[in-house]
């Protein structure tokens, strides 16, 4: 469900692999995007999500985002990813 909304939702800001099984996965951003940015915007929509390079140990080649999608069900997860493609797309305006 979440691959799904994400390439709905998210196509050209957040690129989400598939996912077999598990309670997070992590989302590559398009470049430009950083990820605390990205992460406070989402905050500010209602979607907790956290950096990648919170759990690096010196700088990451790419910037993303660990989602969790463990006991959220179906009709929440695409409101989440909504949400998510609002935060980005301001991070993308520059308004955060």
């Amino acid at each position: 469900m979440l691959v799904e909304a994400a390439k709905e939702q998210l196509a050209g800001l957040l690129d989400v692999p598939n996912v077999e099984a598990g309670l997070r996965t992590v989302g590559w951003l398009q470049p430009g995007i950083s990820a605390e940015r990205a992460a406070r915007a989402a905050a500010e929509h209602g979607v907790e999500v956290v950096p990648l390079n919170r759990y690096a140990y010196g700088r990451t080649s790419r910037n993303g985002l660990v989602l969790g999608f463990a006991a959220v069900d179906g009709r929440e997860l695409r409101r989440g990813v909504e949400r998510l493609a609002q935060a980005l797309n301001q991070c993308l305006r520059g308004r955060s």
